[in-house]
């Protein structure tokens, strides 16, 4: 069907409305803070065939790209041809193109009277499935002792979700239930959103309509993304990251990315990358195409493309298998944004080389997770809360970097302080401040990194967390300095203090205190050009 420019983009419009509807809806339904206040999670709207065909820009770039992963993966092993209204599917396996576990996905089929039209989809970010340890479990080496895994399987809403098979085998699991369904639930809010708005469409267009809508969407997206990439000189270029020794077991560790750009096409090779690990840092190739495309998106020149399954088509990606970018199971991965954001920072310096003026020096750019639970023994009742944290943003050309926010392929908000101290009484919040000096120096100079301080307001309440960057830390571009290490510290109320690794548990006391420090990002060009310009020292 041939669909007239203003049709395409009055129905394009309104498939984006939905998808920015749905993440409202899902926001203001969720019960945990990491999807309330952090905004960790992810919406589309997908076609029958389960492509992405909107969803919106203010969500977690590492889980957008991330629901077509998952369909993917769960393409081969449901028979789409036989869904029906009533069905949905949880999915959140890392090794058939899932991510972590916590990252739990909620596909729901949308069907106008008997044809299948399309997929409502909605990701979040889990407090507890269960495993080691509440919140996250620092010391996994393998994805059993990290919590609940949930292959993609077919379930009736009606019989087993509201108190059936299925709801009731995810209470059985998790520390904190009624938060985690209560989670669920807002995801089946939002799917719901989409499953009503999208028959309106259907009601007004007609579904033929509708449906070669959404296949010229995904062509549009396509052909502007080539468009950009065109502009990108032919070549080959490669840049390698570090990552820190104690995360990977004391082995020193690397990725490392090779960037081939020929005509409109880009492909990334991470031929090179060190082996996958018995730590938790293991990334799910599905993360990896998710930092990759984060990469390649945000040096292009337009920032107005459409993302949709159309983007997906000129960047492709190879990772060994068995390698910290492509792990094998039964590998741990929670932490998996550490190696896949030190790709996302490979193929940001590889590409600088070619195209200078829009690259960025590397941030902070790892995620610093903390998670504070504690458990009421005479009840069995547990608090859980988990933090996502950034830090400095590097500089580019013109701008410096921005100071204290989640790193790029993150993209989470820091949780107020008021909102964590209404929902938990385990602890407070004595200190939020921004860590002077702690963005490197340059002609722009890099982002400063941040400081929460922890203090627990009872006995036995645990602090786990990971991190990166304590060792290496975020380089400099172009004659830039370093931003600074960020850092974990115990302060006992006896005095006595210390510096813990990357990846950390510890039991605190009433009074005892936990220092989260984030590091800053790299500065761009030489500081002496700061110096001879008119703008502050």
């Amino acid at each position: 069907m041939s669909i007239d420019s203003v049709t395409l983009n009055i129905v394009g419009t309104a498939l984006g409305g939905i998808a920015r509807e749905m993440a409202a809806n899902l926001r203001h339904a969720a019960f945990s803070s990491i999807v309330r206040e952090a905004r960790d999670f992810a919406v589309a709207v997908c076609d029958a065939k389960g492509e992405v065909i909107s969803q919106p820009d203010d969500t977690i770039p590492m889980m957008t790209l991330g629901i077509s992963q998952a369909f993917l993966g769960l393409r081969e092993r449901v028979d789409i041809g036989r869904l029906t209204p009533d069905d949905a599917i949880l999915f959140n396996d890392p090794f058939t193109r899932g991510q972590h576990l916590q990252d739990v996905y909620l596909f729901t089929p949308i069907f106008h009277g008997d044809r299948l039209v399309a997929f409502a989809c909605s990701t979040a970010h889990h407090v507890d499935l269960g495993g080691g340890a509440p919140g996250l479990n620092p010391f996994a080496e393998e994805i059993y002792q990290e919590g609940l895994r949930l292959p993609a399987a077919v379930f009736s809403i009606s019989r087993d979700w509201n108190g059936g098979f299925v709801e009731s085998v995810v209470r059985a699991n998790v520390r904190v239930p009624d938060i985690v369904v209560g989670d669920l639930n807002a995801q089946f809010a939002a799917n719901h959103t989409a499953t009503e708005r999208v028959r309106e469409l259907c009601d007004r267009y007609g579904a033929d309509l509708l449906v070669a809508v959404m296949d010229q969407l995904k062509d549009y997206a396509e052909a502007r993304l080539r468009d950009n990439i065109r502009a990108i000189p032919d070549g080959v270029y490669t840049a390698t990251e570090p990552i820190d020794a104690a995360s990977c077991g004391g082995v020193p560790a690397q990725v490392v990315a090779a960037v081939t750009v020929a005509g409109s096409d880009i492909s990334v090779d991470f031929t090179g990358t060190s082996d996958q690990v018995t730590t938790n840092i293991n990334c799910p190739i599905a993360s990896a195409h998710s930092a990759v495309h984060a990469a390649v998106r945000g040096l292009l020149e337009e920032s107005d493309i459409p993302f949709n399954e159309g983007c997906n088509r000129p960047i492709t990606l190879t990772a060994p298998y068995g390698s910290l970018l492509n792990p094998r199971p039964p590998a741990a991965v929670r932490a998996r944004l550490t190696p896949a954001s030190r790709a996302f920072d490979a193929v940001i310096r590889a590409l600088a080389q070619a195209v200078p003026d829009r690259a960025v020096a590397p941030g902070f750019d790892t995620t610093t997770s903390a998670a504070l639970s504690h458990i009421d023994r005479s009840t069995g009742s547990y608090q859980v809360v988990v933090e996502i944290m950034g830090g400095g943003w590097g500089a580019s050309a013109g701008h410096d970097g921005a100071d204290g926010l989640d790193n790029p392929i993150s993209n989470c908000q820091n949780a107020p302080i008021e909102a964590l101290e209404t929902d938990y009484d385990h602890f407070r919040l004595v200190e939020y401040s921004l860590v002077d000096g702690s963005g490197g120096d340059g002609a722009w100079r890099g982002g400063m990194g941040f400081r929460r301080v922890y203090a627990a307001t009872r006995d036995n309440v645990q602090f786990a967390g990971y991190a990166d960057r304590h060792a290496y830390t975020a380089t400099g571009l172009f004659g830039g300095t370093p931003g600074a290490p960020g850092r974990f510290r115990v302060l006992r109320t006896d005095g006595t203090e210390e510096v813990l690794p990357t990846l950390t548990s510890v039991h605190l006391n009433e009074g005892d205190q936990i220092e989260v420090i984030t590091g800053g990002g790299g500065g761009y060009g030489d500081p002496a050009e700061r110096e001879s310009s008119d703008r502050p020292g």
